[in-house]
């Protein structure tokens, strides 16, 4: 499966998902993700960044939001949304063969949303969330446009995360120890 989009395909992307998020109630999920004050929270999988205003406004002004993709166009968009939306609290970080430039176990929470049935690696993604996500920390992901089953499966088959709850939307999962 190819991850990397081409510019085209992630602009005409982009351009959808503005007008899904005109009419969607989509970021009402990260409400509940149990995301304070201070956290640390990374958008792994951003995209155009459709999550991060409500992320900010979640984290506050002590905390800090990670949006991270491998698109550079991805991250080129997130800054540009940061800067005029005046998000000062949020940071675009492109990643490279899953090897995010974060230091390890420094994020309270991590969410991929809309993103992991294009993953071709599931399992090396997983690692890289596992090694910048604090010992005590939770990834929530969803499916994306495959199957619970069949996202459950790459989740359990990785041997990073134990899955803990599901919800009609996502996987809340910890960190094997």
């Amino acid at each position: 499966m190819k991850e990397h989009l081409s510019n085209t395909a992630f602009r005409l992307m982009a351009l959808v998902f503005r007008f899904r998020d005109l009419f969607s109630r989509r970021t009402d999920v990260l409400n509940e993700f149990q995301i304070m004050e201070g956290m640390h929270v990374v958008d792994y999988g951003c995209g155009p960044g459709s999550y991060l205003p409500t992320a900010s406004r979640l984290v506050g002004p002590t905390g800090l939001v990670t949006a991270v993709d491998l698109h550079p166009l991805a991250i080129q968009a997130v800054n540009e949304k940061a800067f005029r939306l005046k998000l000062t609290n949020v940071m675009g970080v492109l990643t490279r063969n899953y090897e995010t430039p974060l230091d390890d176990h420094t994020v309270n929470l991590v969410y991929a949303m809309d993103m992991f049935h294009m993953v071709a690696d599931p399992t090396a993604m997983l690692k890289d969330i596992h090694r910048i996500l604090d010992p005590q920390g939770v990834l929530c992901i969803d499916s994306g446009h495959q199957s619970k089953e069949e996202a459950r499966k790459k989740i359990i088959n990785s041997k990073q995360f134990i899955i803990q709850q599901t919800t009609e939307l996502y996987f809340q999962c910890q960190p094997c120890p």
